[in-house]
C-alpha cells in the first residue's frame, strides 16, 4: 500500500535529517535513499531500496555509497602495512630544504627499522609506531598517492591522520555493471579495483584506479560469481556487498553466503517487479511518492 500523505512524507524527512552525507544529489528522493541506506549500513543491517524506472537516480545513488563506503573504510578499516628490507618510503615530514625526501628500508633488527635517505644518506633508526605515523609507502607514482592522502583528507574537513592508510582489513564489495565503474566520481584518488567477468569481458586482468598502491578498499564486478570465487574464497574480509541493478536471482546464494563469511547485503535496483526477499526490508518507490518527496 502507498501512502500518499505528504505530512508522512516530511516526518520522514525530518526523521533522517540527523543523518550528515559527504555531498547532495540534484534529488531529494536519491538523498532519502541515500539515509536510508547508511542507517542500516552503520547498524550492520541488510536493507533493499527499488525505484521502478529511474536509471539515473539509482546511478547517482550509486556513485554517492561508493565515496560514503569508500570513506568509512579509509577513516575505520585500515590495517598497518606489512614493511620489509628493500622498500621505498615518502617522508611526509618537513625538511629544512623544503624538498620531498624519500628513504630505503635499509635493515630491520629487533622491532625496529633502519631507514637511509636516499638523498644525504643518513640512516635514522624507528620503531614500527613512529615509521607508520612518518613515512609512507610507495612504489611507483607518488603524485597519485598525494592526490589520495589530500583528497580524504579534504573530504573529512581538513582532517589530519597519524598516517595515510594503504592497507584496509576489511573492504566493500559493489556487484554492478560495468557502467557504474565507469562513471565512478574521483576513482583516481580512492583505491579500488575492478574484476571483470572473464567469459564476457576481453581485458581480463584486474584493474587498479591506483595502480601505486598494492591494496584497495572497494571491489567492483559486473558478476556475483566473479565475488564469490575471487575475494570471498581467497579470503578477503568483505564488510558489505551492494548488489547494484543486477543479479537479482542470485539474491538468496547472497543470503547463504552472507551467514558464512559475516558480510551486509544492501540491494539497490531499478524494477517495476523487483524480486523481494522476507530477510531484507525493502523499501518500494513509487512514482507518486518520488513526486511528493522531491516537492519537499
Amino acid at each position: 500500500m502507498t501512502i500518499l500523505n505528504e505530512e508522512y512524507y516530511q516526518a520522514l524527512w525530518k526523521k533522517y535529517d540527523g543523518i550528515i552525507t559527504l555531498n547532495l544529489t540534484n534529488s531529494n528522493t536519491a538523498d532519502l535513499s541515500i539515509k536510508f541506506i547508511l542507517d542500516f549500513y552503520r547498524k550492520n543491517q541488510p536493507i533493499h531500496i527499488n525505484f521502478q524506472n529511474s536509471k539515473e537516480t539509482i546511478l547517482e545513488i550509486g556513485k554517492q555509497l561508493f565515496v560514503e563506503f569508500a570513506n568509512d573504510i579509509f577513516l575505520n578499516h585500515y590495517d598497518l602495512p606489512d614493511l620489509k628490507k628493500g622498500d621505498r618510503l615518502r617522508d611526509l615530514r618537513t625538511h629544512r630544504d623544503g624538498k620531498q625526501h624519500y628513504a630505503i628500508i635499509q635493515r630491520i633488527s629487533n622491532n625496529t627499522y633502519f631507514l637511509q635517505d636516499t638523498k644525504n644518506k643518513a640512516i635514522s633508526p624507528f620503531k614500527y609506531d613512529k615509521l607508520v605515523k612518518f613515512f609512507l609507502p610507495i612504489e611507483q607514482r607518488s603524485r597519485q598517492l598525494r592526490d589520495y592522502t589530500k583528497f580524504f583528507s579534504e573530504l573529512n574537513g581538513g582532517k589530519k591522520m597519524d598516517f595515510t592508510p594503504t592497507n584496509f582489513e576489511s573492504k566493500t564489495v559493489f556487484v554492478a555493471k560495468k557502467p557504474l565503474w565507469d562513471s565512478l566520481p574521483n576513482k583516481n584518488k580512492i583505491p579500488c579495483a575492478y574484476l571483470p567477468n572473464p567469459r564476457e569481458e576481453n581485458h581480463t586482468s584486474t584493474t587498479k584506479s591506483i595502480p601505486a598502491l598494492q591494496d584497495c578498499l572497494a571491489f567492483f564486478t559486473p558478476k556475483y560469481e566473479v565475488c564469490y570465487q575471487q575475494i570471498l574464497l581467497k579470503g578477503e574480509k568483505i564488510k558489505t556487498v551492494i548488489v547494484f541493478d543486477t543479479e537479482a536471482d542470485k539474491i538468496e546464494q547472497i543470503l547463504q553466503d552472507k551467514s558464512r563469511f559475516g558480510f551486509n547485503l544492501i540491494i539497490v535496483s531499478n524494477s517495476y517487479l523487483p524480486l523481494k526477499n522476507e530477510a531484507i526490508p525493502c523499501w518500494n518507490w513509487f512514482k507518486e511518492e518520488i513526486e511528493i518527496v522531491d516537492a519537499l
